[in-house]
């Protein structure tokens, strides 16, 4: 069994990985889309309280970003098990049949390339979608990497 935690990009700081690691965590989930505003992000009841947009178009996370965050979740005796979602704005026309579907899916894939590149073995999250590349155990998406 692994117990893990799933983290959003302004919550993966060194305090809280240190936390992770004292409470008895072995894996980390990271969610690198910032839709949590501000530094001290808060999960909110409401729609626009405390969550946000993405404003990543065209900024795909690097294989350099990628290392760099497992190396620092491994620094703290934890595994980066997986990236929790892409972004939305790196695929919202693959979703939606639009006009740069071509070029997201290019995008993704190079995306799925990077995160394999890094170590990181897949992504995971909820989709209401099939697909023969997903596996969908208890209402879950895993693309697997390995």
């Amino acid at each position: 069994m692994k117990l893990g935690l799933g983290l959003y990009s302004e919550s993966l700081t060194d305090e809280n990985l240190r936390f992770a690691n004292q409470c008895g965590a072995t894996h980390i989930v990271a969610q690198l889309v910032n839709y949590i505003k501000g530094s001290n992000p808060k999960v909110a009841r409401g729609n626009l309280d405390g969550w946000g947009e993405t404003y990543n178009q065209e900024k795909l996370w690097t294989l350099d970003q990628l290392v760099s965050l497992r190396k620092k979740i491994e620094g703290h005796g934890l595994k980066l098990e997986a990236i929790e979602n892409f972004d939305p704005s790196h695929w919202y026309d693959i979703l939606l049949d639009g006009p740069l579907k071509v070029q997201q899916t290019e995008n993704l894939k190079q995306l799925i390339r990077n995160v394999g590149k890094a170590g990181i073995p897949g992504f995971q999250g909820r989709s209401r979608f099939g697909n023969s590349y997903w596996r969908k155990p208890a209402g879950k998406w895993i693309f697997i990497l390995k």
